[in-house]
């Protein structure tokens, strides 16, 4: 199967794990990480966020709009991972040399790669967590995260927790779309949570529930409560209403 043929059976999962393969317009990922780009990144996000809940530009907290933004892009890096095992048995090299990314902030943000036939073939949850650490976790994960910490001014267990988060809420989407790879995808998402990096932005407090590490910030916007996996949460008492 081509680089191309994948891409179109990504994108028929609904527009979740939505790729291209002519990355024309858009940035290389370590351009769009430099501080001036992600600052531009930033503050769209901002309005954005104020614009969505009716506050005022200047009322919506930067580190908030840093962990948007943060969240946006790690998510998009999941889904496409998760959705190329569960479909091609395959993990594209989603790293900081080969992810294109759109110079401005959407939803989804459009996303190409220099090599759409880089990348490793899987067999069994231990070779997909291996090149999914590797080709992901360590590649363009690990360079958003460490890029909205430095410029972002927001801290790693913030952004750490999120990428965690992140990783469980795409294992559930991607699963819902192909159920008959539900169970392998949460056996996945669950081996990466004990690897080091992602460990320390959650874990499975029993076979069901995650807990974050840190929280994502999105409380302190009008409408938005405590989100269920987030560490604020007492033991024994729910998110707010609002979730």
């Amino acid at each position: 199967m081509t680089a191309a043929q994948r891409a179109a059976e990504l994108t028929e999962l609904g527009g979740f794990a939505v790729f291209a393969t002519d990355h024309d317009g858009l940035l290389p990922l370590a351009t769009a990480l430099e501080a001036g780009h992600l600052a531009t990144r930033f503050a769209a996000t901002r309005s954005g966020l104020a614009t969505g809940t009716g506050l005022p530009v200047e009322q919506v907290q930067h580190r908030t709009a840093v962990s948007a933004a943060q969240v946006g892009l790690v998510s998009r890096l999941w889904s496409i991972a998760l959705a190329s095992v569960a479909l091609h048995e395959w993990v594209p090299a989603l790293t900081r040399d080969q992810v294109w990314i759109d110079a401005s902030h959407r939803n989804p943000s459009p996303l190409a790669i220099s090599d759409p036939e880089a990348g490793l073939p899987v067999d069994g949850t231990t070779s997909a967590v291996t090149a999914i650490e590797e080709l992901v976790v360590h590649g363009g994960v690990a360079a958003i995260t460490d890029a909205c910490q430095e410029h972002g001014s927001t801290s790693a267990r913030v952004l750490v927790s999120n990428a965690a988060s992140s990783l469980v809420a795409a294992a559930r989407v991607i699963g819902s779309k192909v159920p008959h790879r539900a169970v392998h995808l949460d056996e996945v998402a669950r081996s990466l949570l004990e690897r080091p990096w992602l460990a320390a932005g959650g874990a499975y407090r029993d076979t069901a529930e995650f807990k974050r590490t840190g929280c994502c910030l999105y409380y302190r916007l009008p409408g938005h409560g405590l989100c269920p996996d987030c560490v604020l949460v007492r033991p024994g008492h729910s998110a707010d209403a609002h979730h």
